[in-house]
């Protein structure tokens, strides 16, 4: 019983519905043999490399994360052929990075579909009212934070 108390804060319950999502978006890309993370690198550069040349470090800075860290994710998404590094004919010690169109191809497959199951998993015990409160609330706690830092 003394889990249930703890599901009560709120902060453990966003912690824990994070969890559960994150898990279920795994498991969800295995068909697609992508991680949760690499499918994120992936949809970063699908909205961005149209707007201007995409580089390692811009995506390190937007994910906040450390270089080790996107090498690997880059290299495994390299390696599976939905990226290619190509130099960048400004400075050709950086490379920047595109989609394949196996990329593209994996990115229109699954982005629809995948968010669709999860919108419903997400709010399949409420009803339609309470999923337009829950928007409101959630948007509110987001512009809360946000203006707390």
């Amino acid at each position: 019983m003394e889990g249930q108390d703890e599901l009560k804060h709120i902060g453990i319950l966003f912690k824990h519905i994070n969890k559960e999502i994150i898990a279920l978006l795994n498991k969800d890309l295995e068909v697609y043999g992508i991680t949760l993370m690499q499918n994120e690198v992936l949809y970063y550069i699908y909205f961005n490399e149209e707007k201007h040349d995409i580089n390692q470090k811009e995506i390190q800075k937007f994910f906040n994360s450390t270089n080790p860290t996107i090498t690997g994710i880059l290299n495994r998404l390299q390696a599976k052929g939905l990226i290619k590094r190509e130099a960048s004919t400004e400075d050709a010690r950086y490379k920047i990075i595109k989609l394949t169109e196996e990329g593209r191809a994996l990115i229109g497959e699954s982005h629809k579909e995948k968010a669709i199951q999860m919108e419903h998993r997400l709010t399949k015990n409420l009803t339609s009212d309470e999923v337009d409160q829950l928007k409101e609330l959630l948007t509110k706690v987001a512009k809360g934070l946000k203006s707390s830092f």
